[in-house]
């Protein structure tokens, strides 16, 4: 196939005089406030202690990391297909016994369940195949 006049030669920048391999502009910035690094943080704690409600957010965002919510388990029966135990976990939300978000990540297991369990199915038909094909392949021989 033809190169057309507008592509780019294979191997050969488009921009050759462009910014020098891993020199990164986060990397050149690190380099500068690295030596000052004490001094800035000392100047944040002292703001924050001095009632700078800004500094004393960066301190907390940064040191202290946020509460994630938490949730009882709920407890739902593991038996049955996967079609009953999702029919369950729906049934147990509209019901009230569970919060939207626990149907929801209890949904997303059973997923994952779902496509471990599809996957197995597939080796396993492979693997059949495999061995018929094997089998019969040794019978003509």
């Amino acid at each position: 196939m033809a190169q057309s006049s507008t592509s780019f030669a294979k191997g050969k920048s488009a921009n050759p005089s462009g910014r020098p391999v891993g020199k990164t502009s986060r990397a050149h910035f690190r380099e500068l406030v690295t030596p000052s690094l004490p001094e800035i943080v000392q100047k944040l704690v002292d703001a924050a202690k001095g009632g700078d409600l800004q500094a004393s957010k960066i301190i907390l965002d940064r040191c202290i990391p946020a509460l994630k919510p938490t949730s009882d388990a709920v407890k739902i029966a593991t038996t049955g297909t996967l079609i009953k135990r999702g029919e369950r976990i729906i049934t147990a939300m509209s019901k009230g016994e569970c919060s939207p978000d626990q149907a929801k990540a209890a949904l997303e297991v059973l997923q994952g369940q779902s496509n471990l369990v599809h996957k197995s199915e597939i080796e396993e038909r492979i693997a059949a195949l495999e061995k018929f094909q094997h089998e019969k392949t040794r019978g003509k021989k």
